[in-house]
């Protein structure tokens, strides 16, 4: 989670909305106040940072457990 911490968007917020929403575009972007096309360029900045892809059920496991280890 480091590299996303690091950037000056909320990407871990993004990310955890995004993670509790299931993957759900509309309601990850609802729930963050951003239009989808934001939603969808943060996400995309995400995977670019951890060098994964969230289409990947174990990745976003992996990601959904240090989210809350974070906590």
């Amino acid at each position: 989670l480091a590299p996303l911490k690091e950037s000056t968007l909320d990407l871990a917020g993004t990310l955890r909305v995004f993670l509790e929403c299931d993957g759900n575009w509309s309601e990850a972007s609802a729930r963050l106040e951003i239009h989808r096309h934001t939603l969808r360029y943060r996400i995309r900045k995400i995977e670019e940072l951890i060098g994964r892809s969230l289409e990947e059920t174990g990745t976003r496991a992996e990601l959904w457990l240090a989210l809350q280890l974070d906590n």
